[in-house]
């Protein structure tokens, strides 16, 4: 399979929606109720948020998506990813997070922050991202 991997600019974010809806859907209950669709489709729309997508160049389908958004702390600029869904990740995944690196360095980001699953550790791990910390939550 041959993908290309490629940002959307916020004024066709709505374009996109329909052809990203799946993925949103599927990884959104992984938020702890953070956000719901609308938010963020209405962050992606402002620049609050950047979307990136890996369109399968023989389906001509978007295979999967990542949700970013930039973190300033008092000290760092962080590159956050937010969201990953997706299909045929193993075809994608390694130009994906290699354009959000380059993404991250050229606005001159201290580094990459992921939350996400226990597996995700394990993916990336690979990619020299190394887990400096766990967030631990509770619902009350």
């Amino acid at each position: 399979m041959s993908y290309k991997v490629s940002g959307v600019y916020p004024n066709l974010v709505e374009d996109a929606v329909p052809k990203i809806e799946e993925h949103l859907n599927r990884v959104l209950p992984y938020t702890g109720g953070r956000y719901n669709k609308d938010d963020i489709i209405e962050l992606l729309q402002k620049g609050s948020m950047d979307l990136w997508v890996a369109f399968n160049s023989d389906t001509r389908i978007i295979d999967g998506i990542v949700v970013t958004q930039y973190s300033i702390y008092p000290r760092k600029k962080v590159f956050t990813i937010l969201l990953c869904s997706g299909v045929n990740m193993d075809d994608w995944y390694t130009d994906m997070l290699r354009l959000i690196e380059t993404v991250a360095k050229a606005n001159k980001c201290d580094s990459i922050e992921v939350g996400g699953r226990k597996g995700w550790i394990k993916r990336m791990k690979q990619d020299d991202y190394l887990q400096n910390m766990w967030f631990i939550e509770k619902q009350i």
